[in-house]
């Protein structure tokens, strides 16, 4: 029975000093008797004396008992408002915190917006700068294949220039010594005109043998064996007569002859040419 009144006494007893006023009210007098603690165990002096001249200090038991008792009342009572103010203090500072954050995030976030716009604009320029360089080389390349095409077809008119001007010199070249042929032929012809001229005339005058047969040599000079057997054959086709074998003969070799210039001059006009291109 006893055992438990005096559990009971004592848990009270811790209960009431567990609470937070004893704990205020024992920090404060602390404070206020440590003068007292200390001379009560730290001095030299009799315990008598001790205990006197602690008991002895004016408004003891108001300085160092009712002063404790009040101080850690108001401690007790302004404490939970200290913390009050300490939490809104801290939330305060917790908010802060978390601001700076959010505005360092939201400035990290925003430089990063600008980087990128900035990236995407240096993309773009980059872009347009090699669109442009590379519609400068397209243009380039299109420019310099239309000078090759007119290149070669400058290259090509003036090859056919130089042939032209080649089959015309080659032309002139003929018509020229055809000319001269011609006027050969034609002073031949003047002179076998008049030297048959002289012949009639001498004719006329022939009186012997003799003189018949100096007016026959003199015919004979005046056209070769050659010119004289192909005007006989000539005036035969002319006049539609059948031809010796003979003249038949002659006729296919002059002919081949004939055949013969006219490839020895076509073989001449195409190496002019492959010579000229």
């Amino acid at each position: 029975m006893s055992d438990g009144w005096l559990d009971s006494t004592m848990q009270a007893i811790n209960d009431r000093i567990k609470s937070p006023l004893w704990g205020y009210i024992i920090l404060a007098w602390v404070w206020f008797n440590w003068p007292n603690l200390a001379m009560l165990f730290m001095s030299d002096a009799p315990v008598k004396f001790r205990i006197d001249y602690i008991l002895s200090q004016e408004y003891f038991y108001v300085h160092y008992l009712l002063a404790p008792v009040f101080f850690g009342s108001v401690l007790a009572v302004i404490t939970p408002y200290a913390q009050w103010l300490l939490s809104l203090a801290q939330k305060w500072a917790t908010d802060k915190h978390s601001e700076n954050i959010y505005l360092s995030k939201e400035k990290e976030y925003l430089n990063s917006i600008r980087l990128t716009g900035l990236k995407v604009r240096v993309a773009r320029e980059e872009e347009k700068e090699n669109a442009k360089i590379d519609a400068d080389i397209k243009a380039e390349v299109e420019r310099g294949k239309r000078e090759e095409l007119v290149t070669e077809d400058l290259e090509t008119a003036r090859k056919q220039m130089l042939k032209e001007i080649s089959n015309l010199k080659e032309s002139v070249s003929i018509e020229k010594q055809t000319i001269e042929n011609i006027a050969k032929e034609k002073e031949r012809l003047q002179d076998l005109i008049v030297a048959s001229l002289d012949v009639m005339n001498d004719f006329f005058k022939v009186d012997n043998s003799r003189s018949l047969q100096q007016l026959k040599s003199r015919v004979e000079e005046l056209l070769t064996v050659s010119d004289i057997e192909a005007s006989t054959i000539r005036n035969a086709l002319r006049q539609k007569k059948e031809l010796t074998s003979t003249q038949a003969l002659k006729m296919l070799d002059m002919v081949e002859s004939k055949i013969k210039k006219e490839k020895e001059k076509g073989n001449n006009i195409e190496s002019n040419e492959l010579i000229n291109q």
